[in-house]
Formats: structure tokens, sequence, C-alpha cells
């Protein structure tokens, strides 16, 4: 005698990266809501990899250009001499700075400058060379501001996802719980990290150029062997 077996159904059951509880879905990490992020993140993966890039190359540059500025400091002005000084500078590399800053006082000495005329004019040079740096600062001002302003849509549309239906999903909620969460996250970590970063750059950078500044008023006068006014030094 034949016994009728009936069919049993398929397993349909949602796969998801999170645990069932209650009847509805929960991320077990931050890691989970990630699958959810509908691809948010990698917009914000990429404006950070490029703010840190102007960074880094900022940093590289830096270490680079100012190298071999600690024999320019150790010069005594009160017992200067032009060809030492020519003699020093050569010794330095051909960016640097304080390089850059000698040639310009030795120029202005050539043409019969006075000190005051030969530190205007190394000191132009010098600023001019500092915009360099500042240019960074705007790199890394647009990378935080178009990184908030993704996050902020991010959010903006999570929040749309989430509550677009009348009735509530687990796998339409989670996908709006991604979206927010992750591009506010990631905003923020990019905030957080490119702008501190840039802020300890910049001031270390003017702490140099005023130590340049210092530096060129004292040659400046050392090579017309004449004194520094007490106006110059107190600045």
């Amino acid at each position: 005698m034949m016994q009728s077996v009936s069919p049993q159904p398929a397993d349909t059951t949602l796969v998801l990266p999170a645990q069932e509880v209650g009847g509805s879905f929960l991320p077990t990490s931050i890691w989970d809501l990630f699958g959810y992020a509908q691809g948010f993140e990698f917009p914000l993966a990429l404006v950070f990899l490029l703010g840190l890039f102007f960074l880094c190359t900022a940093y590289v540059r830096y270490f680079r250009q100012w190298r071999g500025s600690q024999a320019l400091l150790k010069i005594n002005p009160s017992n200067l001499g032009v060809r030492d000084f020519q003699s020093a500078l050569g010794d330095a590399r051909p960016g640097n700075p304080y390089r850059l800053a000698g040639e310009r006082l030795l120029e202005e000495q050539g043409r019969g400058g006075t000190p005051q005329s030969m530190l205007d004019y190394a000191l132009r040079y010098i600023g001019f060379d500092h915009d360099n740096y500042k240019e960074v600062d705007r790199y890394i001002t647009a990378a935080v501001y178009i990184a908030l302003s993704l996050g902020l849509l991010g959010t903006l549309l999570g929040i749309f996802v989430l509550f677009m239906s009348g009735n509530r999903h687990a796998a339409s909620d989670l996908v709006g719980l991604g979206i927010a969460v992750v591009s506010t996250m990631l905003a923020l970590v990019v905030r957080l990290i490119l702008w501190p970063l840039n802020i300890v750059l910049q001031a270390w950078v003017r702490k140099r150029y005023k130590e340049l500044q210092t530096w060129a008023v004292s040659v400046a006068y050392g090579l017309a062997r004449e004194e520094v006014p007490v106006r110059l030094r107190e600045e």
C-alpha cells in the first residue's frame, strides 16, 4: 500500500548578516551595516584618500625642502662675510627656504640696497613660498566639506528609506539604517582625522617661517654691518 508524501515547502528565508531577535533583524556589529550602505561608503572613502594624499604630500615636501636648515641657522650674523655666506648657501638644498631668502638678500645687496630693502625683497619671496603651503589648506578644507555634505546626504536618504513605506519591513529598515549610520560615521571620521592633522601641519609651517623671518632680519643687518633696529627686534 503506497502512502502519499506531501511536498515540503522550500526554505525561502532571507539570509541577512544579522541576528533575528523578537521578529526583527538586528546587526551584530558596525561592519554588518556596511552591507546595507548601498555603496555610500565608496565616495566617502575616495574623498578621505584624496585628502590624505594631499596632506602626506605636504608633509613629505616640508621635510625634504627644509632639510639642511640647521647649518644656516648656526651662522653668526655679527661676523658674517659675503663669501662665507655664499659658501654656506651653496651647501643647502636648492629649494630650501633659507637658501632662497639668503640668495635674495645677496641679490639686493649687489644692487646697493639698504638692509631694509634687502629684507623687504627677501620677505616678499618668503611669502610667496609660504603661499604654496596654504594651497594644501584649501584642498583639505574642500575634502572635509565634501565629506560632510555626502554624509548629510546619506543621513537624509537613509531616513527617507527607513520611513518611505507605511508597512515596516526588516530588510528596508536595515537598508535605511545602514545608509544613514555608515555615511554619517565615515563623514565624521574624515573630519576628525584630516582637519586636526592639517591644523598641526599649518601651525608647524607658520612657526618655521617666523624663525626664517627672524633669521633674515639678522643676516640682512649682519651683511651691512649695522645693528638691528629695536622695532625689528621686537617684531
